[in-house]
């Protein structure tokens, strides 16, 4: 009786079958990356869309859109040129979001930490009263592309050096206005107007805050402390007008959900703009007090019709400014971004 012989695989034919499969994984794995990084992108997207949705909804309420000037109750300044800002657009938008009992759990008679800022000292109620608000992720108000730890310490005095706060990878557009324009240096040496430094626009007043004896100064639509702003006061169009942008969490540690001074950015600055050669650390706020994002070529920003664009990074800065502000009466083709 005879047996066939069973012929095995060669060591070459195994190496050939292992190089063919390699180069398959290798040619499949960018497809597959663009595939997750798309329904990253789409869900970002979707949350823009609800918290410009949100914004609007608080519109049909209020007569105006959120802003960050919240005003402690105890604040002895008048509405306007106050040293004390609180909660951010973000939760003041909360019930419109259908976040009710979250809004509902922030004590109003307390600031968000036992920071103390300005004229705080002795005239307000200061204490970890909000602190699980404070500190409660949500992930409608982090992109699912940001790889960023949701939860950061602080290092600015609003809420509590060395204290933690929930981030958020959508700021509130102020405008153009400048960031930091004193000329002088912060703790870590870096020149507090980086505006002029690198060349760019600056447009004053700081931050876009409004004063008692001055008109709003704001350019944009959300403010860090600044007058409320309705439809009726964007002349440059709803739909040519940026109202919320990406940012990076762990870019700036001036970042969190709760704190209307950590939840707003500027385009004084380009997108996604790292100082060089060197980056500044994230805790030098002028240097990263604008718009970053992990898409790849770009970011996405909620315009104030409810839009959502994508803005690729090579916008023209003039461009990217104009689109920023809510009464220039720049003329801007929408393809021109």
């Amino acid at each position: 009786m005879k047996f066939a012989l069973r012929r095995g695989f060669t060591l070459i034919e195994l190496l050939v079958v292992i190089a063919i499969i390699a180069v398959l994984i290798a040619l499949l794995l960018p497809a597959v990356q663009a595939a997750r990084e798309a329904g990253r992108r789409a869900q970002c997207v979707n949350n823009l869309k609800q918290l410009a949705l949100a914004a609007h909804n608080y519109h049909d309420v209020v007569g105006v859109f959120p802003n960050g000037q919240w005003y402690h109750p105890f604040n002895p300044s008048s509405g306007l040129g106050g040293t004390g800002n609180n909660a951010s657009w973000i939760v003041l938008q909360l019930p419109q979001l259908e976040m009710t009992p979250l809004y509902n759990a922030v004590n109003f008679s307390f600031m968000w930490g036992d920071g103390v800022q300005g004229n705080y000292s002795g005239k307000f109620y200061l204490g970890q009263a909000n602190k699980t608000v404070r500190i409660t992720i949500v992930n409608t108000f982090m992109c699912p592309s940001d790889p960023s730890n949701p939860i950061h310490l602080l290092p600015h005095n609003d809420i509590g050096a060395a204290d933690s706060e929930a981030g958020t990878s959508y700021l509130g557009v102020m405008g153009d206005n400048c960031l930091g324009c004193s000329g002088a240096a912060d703790q870590n040496g870096q020149i507090l107007n980086p505006c002029a430094q690198q060349g760019y626009r600056c447009t004053l007043p700081q931050l876009g805050d409004d004063s008692s004896d001055a008109p709003p100064g704001g350019t944009g639509v959300i403010s860090r402390a600044g007058r409320s702003v309705g439809v009726r006061d964007i002349l440059d169009g709803t739909s040519n007008t940026m109202m919320i942008g990406e940012q990076v969490m762990d870019r700036c540690n001036h970042n969190g959900w709760v704190h209307s001074n950590t939840s707003t950015g500027v385009t004084s600055l380009p997108l996604n703009f790292i100082k060089k050669p060197d980056p500044s650390p994230v805790n030098t706020w002028v240097w990263n007090y604008s718009f970053h994002s992990q898409h790849p070529g770009g970011g996405n920003f909620a315009f104030t019709d409810g839009s959502v664009k994508f803005i690729k990074n090579s916008i023209n800065y003039d461009i990217y400014t104009a689109i920023s502000t809510r009464a220039r009466g720049e003329i801007v083709s929408a393809d021109a971004y």
